[in-house]
């Protein structure tokens, strides 16, 4: 069972970095279109979001927890640093994007030009939430990934 749920962790996790990466690529490419454009870009960042991140985020907290609880580690009672560094960042970095980035990107996906063509006001505040809340949710990442692998050396 525990091959199981370390194929969960690591799917989880390779969903959660690999969709972060790819709507990053996404929303940079997409600042030179026009709004229409964009906003289709947006949709497609949104679809991205919701089906990528947030499945891939909590994927790996849910493995986490069973990989850690069903561990030697805990069974110890020792846990070391790197481990406590990887939940912890693992853990915070995929609240960020569950809680915000999936929920911003969603609202992204779902705006609309306005009369004049252009992208609504909404629009401006809602990507650079967007953008924050994305790039700590996948720092935090990466430091969990560090932790895991180079921590244990």
């Amino acid at each position: 069972m525990r091959g199981f749920w370390l194929l969960v962790h690591v799917l989880g996790f390779t969903l959660w970095l690999g969709g972060g990466i790819a709507t990053m690529v996404a929303g940079v490419t997409a600042k030179r279109f026009a709004p229409a454009e964009r906003l289709k870009a947006y949709r497609l960042i949104g679809a991205i979001q919701r089906l990528l991140v947030g499945p891939g985020a909590a994927g790996v907290v849910i493995s986490g927890v069973v990989l850690v609880l069903s561990g030697p580690y805990m069974r110890s009672g020792d846990m070391p640093v790197w481990l406590n560094v990887m939940m912890g960042a693992g853990i915070l970095g995929a609240i960020a994007a569950m809680a915000v980035s999936v929920p911003t990107a969603a609202r992204l996906a779902r705006i609309e030009v306005d009369p004049r063509g252009e992208l609504p006001e909404a629009f401006h505040g809602l990507r650079k939430r967007q953008i924050l809340a994305a790039t700590i949710s996948g720092s935090l990442g990466l430091i969990a990934l560090f932790a895991a692998t180079l921590g244990r050396s």
